[in-house]
């Protein structure tokens, strides 16, 4: 009988796990990139963008709801506004208050994308998992962030 081999410390069960969610969080945003770069947006902008599709905000909260903590909503919302995608207004009762609105061009920027990304997205991930395994997926996920 010959002795157990010790479990190697990268073959536990929730390092492999962390390691796939890593790497297929990276595909993924890869391929997000590469659709987005013919329109001169990035991810953390069109994230901003998909916000404000629900109506208007206040920086803090563009910011708590974004994908990644650590853009710099200021900066993306200005380079938004340059593009003519979003407004920015002061609250007159509270200078430190800043509501951003999504525009006319915004909006029709996003209708315009979509369809991109739907397209774009749909063939890298179509006929890899059944419907039920992609729900079951997306709570797994869920599970994992709570």
């Amino acid at each position: 009988m010959s002795p157990k081999k010790p479990i190697q410390t990268d073959d536990l069960p929730w390092k492999r796990a962390v390691k796939g969610i890593l790497k297929t969080g990276y595909l993924i945003s890869d391929r997000l990139n590469d659709t987005l770069k013919p329109f001169g947006i990035s991810e953390q902008q069109l994230n901003v963008l998909f916000i404000l599709k629900k109506g208007p905000a206040n920086l803090g909260d563009v910011q708590e709801q974004m994908f990644h903590k650590m853009s710099n909503a200021t900066r993306l919302v200005e380079k938004l506004r340059l593009k003519g995608f979003v407004t920015r207004k002061i609250d007159e009762d509270n200078r430190r208050r800043v509501d951003i609105a999504i525009t006319k061009k915004g909006l029709s920027f996003l209708e315009k994308i979509e369809t991109q990304l739907e397209e774009g997205h749909h063939c890298y991930y179509e006929n890899k998992l059944s419907e039920e395994e992609f729900l079951l997926l997306a709570d797994l996920l869920d599970k994992f962030r709570k």
